[in-house]
């Protein structure tokens, strides 16, 4: 089979469509070309050098830049080759839903859980399931930053951390911070964790290649920020109790972001998949933070691997 994954420059798309990759590769063989239609302006000239002919062809992306590629490219090969061709969009198009054979899409992207016929949905985001076994002495902080869905205060998350780090001193913590992580947090961050001797910051530029997923395996505590659905999924997806740090000011009703995130997140907070690290308002303006923890009896979600399976099965289908 030959599978062209075309791509956009954001990282949690190409990390959702390689976890999916990685799962198909270990139940079918394949020829990957990747695609950066930035890069690539005569798109149906690089399929006819590049395909292979008598197999059939998997068209693979997420993003809303890519999907038009898609569809101009599945446009194309139909008239090239005779073989069977599967478009497939990763995460929810905003336009031509119908138009993929298969939308590979998160629940929460869908009112009242009504799905059509084309669609595979799973909870949350896509992300490599691990068994691995956690060092219990390990912890781990992951921070987000600026985004439209949050009321992001610096002050309540650095008292959050002191926190956590305050409750759990015989644990090893790795901080990691993002992209989107202010500078002004970064500096506050270095400048405060001197204090304690069991807190290591790593800046996501400088670290080693899969530096924060191999510790995400590892840490038998992650305490991340809700603010990346996509972070929090892939937390769940490995042994270990994740919790959920609040971010904003109490007073803020939005806790948890934009509804569908909100709604996302509240459901594994009140199925207690994951635990909580909140803010609360006392008589005289005095915030405290209250840790509750999650259920023990949950498995790491296993959402790719039920829709590499559910691909598998659509295609052999059509044989």
């Amino acid at each position: 089979m030959n599978v062209y994954w075309f791509q956009d420059s954001k990282i949690g798309h190409l990390k959702q469509v390689q976890a999916l990759l990685d799962q198909l590769k270990k139940e079918m063989k394949f020829s990957l070309f990747t695609i950066n239609l930035s890069h690539q302006k005569d798109l149906s000239q690089l399929l006819h050098d590049q395909h292979q002919f008598n197999t059939s062809t998997m068209l693979i992306g997420a993003g809303h830049d890519v999907y038009s590629g898609i569809l101009r490219a599945k446009k194309y090969l139909e008239k090239l080759i005779n073989e069977d061709i599967f478009s497939i969009a990763v995460l929810r198009p905003s336009y031509k839903l119908s138009s993929f054979d298969l939308v590979i899409a998160p629940e929460h992207d869908f009112r009242k859980r009504r799905f059509p016929k084309n669609v595979i949905s799973f909870q949350g985001s896509l992300a490599a399931t691990s068994q691995e076994t956690v060092d219990e002495g390990k912890a781990l902080i992951a921070i987000g930053g600026l985004s439209k869905h949050y009321k992001f205060d610096q002050e309540i998350l650095m008292k959050q951390i002191h926190y956590i780090l305050s409750m759990h001193p015989k644990h090893e913590f790795k901080i990691f911070n993002s992209r989107r992580t202010p500078e002004e947090l970064n500096l506050k961050l270095t400048d405060n964790l001197g204090n304690y001797q069991n807190a290591k910051l790593v800046h996501f530029n400088s670290s080693a290649p899969n530096m924060f997923e191999d510790c995400l395996k590892e840490s038998a505590l992650k305490f991340v920020t809700p603010d990346s659905a996509n972070l929090v999924f892939e937390s769940l997806s490995t042994q270990g109790q994740t919790y959920l740090v609040q971010i904003e000011d109490p007073s803020y009703r939005r806790i948890f972001g934009a509804k569908k995130i909100r709604d996302s997140m509240n459901e594994l907070v009140l199925s207690k998949r994951v635990g909580v690290v909140s803010i609360l308002n006392k008589k005289g303006g005095v915030c405290i933070s209250k840790l509750e923890r999650p259920s023990l009896h949950f498995e790491p979600l296993a959402e790719v691997e039920k829709a590499a399976f559910s691909i598998m099965k659509f295609m052999n289908q059509q044989k």
